[in-house]
């Protein structure tokens, strides 16, 4: 019995991370994105390609903030133990709220309409995760859909920084 719920969670653990870790492949930071402080008391970035209707936010600038987070989320889960699916989902409840509070700050229309279905993606792998830390591995296939809904929303990600970056 253990061996087998050992084998669950290592298979939950690997589609978790094909899913996030092929999201971050498809959101490789804009290569002209200036650096961004993560502090809420940061000033503006700055405002190179303002587009009207984006709040004076360059694409890039709105891009590299949101990839900053998610490199952070990606790092939290790499260093959680592939034993511990609560790990995983705290890492995963981590980077949704920091969506969430970098969210008022991502003033680029494009880049602004896409960080909710990120928050919501990095919330659903935490729920599932949790899930499965709770015992309960009927989730696990529900990781797969997941796993494509994450590629294909960063890769709209990874387009609207590489047409705007």
């Amino acid at each position: 019995m253990r061996r087998t719920r050992t084998a669950h969670l290592c298979a939950a653990l690997a589609l978790t991370a094909t899913a996030v870790f092929g999201m971050t492949a498809c959101t490789a930071s804009p290569t002209a994105a200036p650096a961004v402080s993560g502090s809420a008391g940061a000033s503006a970035p700055a405002t190179s390609g303002d587009d009207a209707g984006d709040g004076g936010q360059s694409t890039a600038d709105a891009c590299a903030l949101v990839q900053q987070t998610i490199s952070a989320a990606t790092d939290d889960f790499q260093s959680a133990s592939a034993e511990d699916p609560g790990a995983v989902a705290d890492s995963m409840t981590a980077a949704a709220e920091q969506l969430t509070s970098i969210s008022a700050q991502v003033t680029n229309d494009q880049v602004a309409a896409v960080v909710p279905e990120l928050k919501d993606m990095f919330t659903q792998a935490s729920g599932i995760m949790r899930s499965v830390a709770d015992g309960d591995m009927s989730k696990v296939g529900d990781l797969t859909d997941l796993g494509t809904q994450f590629q294909e929303t960063g890769q709209r990600f990874a387009d609207i920084c590489a047409d705007n970056g």
